[in-house]
């Protein structure tokens, strides 16, 4: 076993201590979508809750969340979790009004944000969210990186460093030997998996200037397929008409229907990492897939210097992984 990333999957334990009740729990804002290092973060907080014995009670994606259905799940001790990432900030504000509207409705229960990565591009929108946050004195929120830490200072007082959930399927996927990692000594087949989303910057643009026309340059879109954008369309339609019709029942099949997806997607992405000899990458789960993997990797930064925090708070001492010069 690679010792730091098993201290990583450890660190994960204790988010556990704060669980009130294992069999009282409910989960929101998994992520129906169609980025596959959410998903990752998704099948690793599964995985959490499979190895410790903790009963969901209600799993809801933003597509079927309802707060007026929440409501009637809610008892005094009932555990909200909140899915990790890095959308805690305003470039996704949906999502970000859906913790807000948690804290708002249950002042008395537990909230837990499962590790994130935050970013406000606006002060204003800063200081009106922590504003929300911090009336609610039983909040606890984690953190991927120092600079995050100091961020949710301003949201609430129970604020802990921690590595992502991703961690969690350490020991659960197929990992090369050191033998194996040798190839990127002398690589023949290196993929760049750059941003090319709203998070991408003049990084990508750098890094692909360097690079012959030959070589490999690929994101999470390219190894998604038509007919997933379809499904993903399909299953988001299905969410939002099962609130409208209030159906409960349809948003259980959803949630089951679209893990087993998720998992489907995952593997199909780990086959396509599985390819290469050395992944260099400016997206913060094509590090942490392939350092998962045991694939060689560099990482690079992204638009607000996500990627760099995190391999210097957790994933420094890997000894297949580096940052991108």
């Amino acid at each position: 076993m690679n010792q730091t990333l098993l201290s990583l999957k450890q660190e994960l334990k204790k988010i556990l201590t704060l669980i009130e009740d294992k069999n009282d729990v409910l989960y929101f804002d998994y992520p129906m979508h169609l980025n596959v290092g959410d998903l990752l973060i998704y099948a690793g907080t599964e995985q959490f809750f499979k190895d410790y014995g903790i009963n969901i009670r209600l799993r809801r994606s933003l597509q079927a969340f309802e707060i007026n259905e929440v409501r009637r799940y809610v008892n005094k001790n009932t555990t909200i979790l909140c899915h990790g990432g890095g959308n805690f900030g305003d470039l996704y504000p949906l999502i970000q009004k859906l913790r807000e509207d948690l804290v708002i409705n249950f002042p008395e229960n537990r909230i837990i944000v499962l590790p994130q990565t935050a970013h406000f591009s606006s002060q204003e929108a800063l200081e009106k969210s922590a504003a929300v946050f911090s009336k609610h004195k039983n909040c606890y929120l984690f953190a991927r990186d120092t600079a995050t830490e100091k961020l949710m200072r301003a949201f609430s007082a129970n604020v802990q460093l921690c590595p992502d959930m991703a961690h969690q399927l350490y020991g659960t996927l197929p990992f090369r030997t050191e033998e194996q990692q040798k190839s990127a000594e002398n690589p023949q087949n290196i993929l760049y998996f750059l941003r090319k989303d709203i998070e991408a910057s003049h990084i990508e643009k750098a890094v692909q200037s360097r690079l012959s026309a030959a070589a490999v340059v690929k994101d999470w879109g390219d190894i998604l397929l038509p007919k997933d954008m379809r499904f993903e369309k399909f299953c988001s339609k299905l969410g939002k008409l099962a609130n409208i019709l209030n159906m409960g029942f349809m948003k259980d099949l959803l949630n089951h229907i679209w893990y087993k997806y998720s998992l489907n997607v995952i593997e199909r992405s780990r086959k396509e990492f599985s390819k290469y000899d050395l992944v260099v990458t400016s997206r913060l789960h094509g590090h942490i897939f392939s350092c998962l993997l045991g694939i060689p990797n560099r990482v690079c930064d992204n638009s607000y210097g996500k990627n760099s925090g995190y391999y210097n708070q957790w994933t420094k001492n890997v000894d297949y992984a580096e940052k991108y010069e």
